[in-house]
Parts: structure tokens; C-alpha cells; sequence
């Protein structure tokens, strides 16, 4: 069984998965590094030179190679739950939990990662509130939602979605 991570940018996926990993006997993984290695270049090189279609359908493919592991929490990247064929997979031998923070966080969030992140190249807060909000629907379609507003650390934070994915009937501590 796997922990999966699903959210918007910057809502916190890498750092509690990496916290998970370190308190459990879950090895990590995210499918946005899995994407790197196996294309050889960055997500903005693949935007820029392919294209958001392009990009999708190796993420795509990322997904179904990390949803065949076992004993992973899988970090996934913001647009991974806009195909519902990726939560199909992922379900399949995963506890879906979606990091849900409010919108303000995020903000704060992206104003200094704003060069990494291809999808927020020349997007004004209003258009990124109108994606965040876009995309609340597809990140319901989880089996555990946590609340990643408050100032709690990445540990707390691992602590409580372990707790829950072990009363939902999956995760394992060390």
C-alpha cells in the first residue's frame, strides 16, 4: 500500500512526504523528479518546449509507474488529479490524501517560487486563485483531506497522515 500526496503548488506535497518517509517504513517518491530523470530535462524545459498535452501524458506515465510500487508515499504533482485516470491508478494501491490549504497560503507560498513553477509564468494572483479554485473539485476525490493551513511543521503534519492512513487501514510506522 502506498501514501499518495495530491494538491495544489505549493500546498506542502514534497516536504510532508519526505517527513512521512523518515517516520515510516515508506521509501519516497515524486512523480515530478521521476518525470526529470526520465525525460533529462526540467518540467519548464518540458513546457516550454512541448507544451502543457505533452507534459501530461508523461506525467501520465509517471504516475502509472509510481502507482505499481508498494510501501511508497508519492509526492504528485498539482495537476496530477485533473486526470481522473491518475487517481484510478493510484487508488488502485494507494490512500489518496489531499493537503488542502487555504488559498492565502499558497499565495504567500508562490510569490518566491514563482520561477519554478511553469504554470504561474505571467499569471496574476486572480488567475492563480482561479485555478486553485478550479481545482478543488478534482482534489476532493480523495480518501483522507488534511487541512495544511495551520502553522504546523511538515513532521506534524506527517504525524497526523499517518495516524489517518493507518485508521483508514494502510499506513505502517516503523
Amino acid at each position: 500500500m502506498n501514501i499518495v500526496l495530491t494538491g495544489f503548488m505549493a500546498s506542502g506535497k514534497t516536504s510532508i512526504a519526505k517527513e512521512i518517509a523518515g517516520l515510516s517504513d515508506y521509501k519516497y517518491i515524486d512523480t515530478d523528479d521521476m518525470i526529470t530523470v526520465s525525460e533529462g530535462k526540467s518540467i519548464n524545459d518540458i513546457f516550454a518546449e512541448s507544451g502543457e498535452a505533452e507534459f501530461r501524458r508523461i506525467e501520465r506515465d509517471a504516475v502509472r509507474r509510481a502507482a505499481a510500487l508498494s510501501d511508497h508515499v508519492i509526492s504528485t504533482g498539482g495537476g496530477v488529479p485533473l486526470d481522473v485516470s491518475n487517481i484510478c491508478e493510484l487508488r488502485k494501491n494507494g490512500i489518496i490524501v489531499n493537503l488542502a490549504p487555504d488559498f492565502s497560503v499558497i499565495e504567500a507560498r508562490i510569490k518566491r517560487a514563482a520561477a519554478t513553477r511553469p504554470l504561474l509564468k505571467n499569471q496574476s494572483i486572480d488567475d492563480i486563485r482561479a485555478r486553485f479554485d478550479a481545482r478543488k473539485p478534482f482534489y476532493d476525490d480523495c480518501d483522507v483531506k488534511i487541512n495544511v493551513s495551520n502553522k504546523k511543521t511538515p513532521r506534524e503534519y506527517a504525524e497526523e497522515i499517518i495516524k489517518k492512513c493507518e485508521e483508514f487501514g494502510g499506513a505502517r510506522n516503523e
